[in-house]
């Protein structure tokens, strides 16, 4: 009964649960360069990705949601998290971890996104000459 029970619990919380975990302690599905993503990323869209870039800006206007802008049109939506964000300077190369939710040229959202260490692995995929 208390098996079924927190099963049941674990199924009401849904994406929400597992989404937090894979972020805190899941492998990213693939890794881009800023400028690679809109070409390279599409299959990856619901996945965990992390993506390496220059940053142009910050949005603040609401409270629940920061967002730190990557070149390339690349909006990584921090959440709460406005001070992990606000770390982040204009110009300065930035690594972010978070799940990509649209893939569009001009308009890439990863949502939710975190601030990834800067001397953690990464081997992005690149285009084929």
């Amino acid at each position: 009964m208390l098996i079924s029970l927190l099963c049941l619990a674990g199924c009401s919380t849904g994406c929400g649960f597992i989404q937090g975990w894979q972020m805190d302690y899941g492998r990213p599905a693939a890794q881009f360069m800023a400028q690679d993503v809109a070409t390279l990323a599409e299959p990856y869209i619901g996945k965990k990705i992390t993506v390496q870039g220059v940053v142009e800006g910050r949005d603040f206007t609401d409270p629940d949601d920061a967002v730190l802008i990557l070149e390339h049109g690349i909006f990584c939506h921090f959440g709460k998290f406005a001070r992990m964000a606000q770390a982040y300077a204009d110009g300065e190369t930035g690594w972010v971890d978070g799940f990509l939710v649209q893939c569009k040229p001009g308009k890439i959202v990863i949502r939710p996104a975190l601030g990834r260490d800067p001397t953690a692995h990464f081997a992005p995929l690149r285009p084929t000459p």
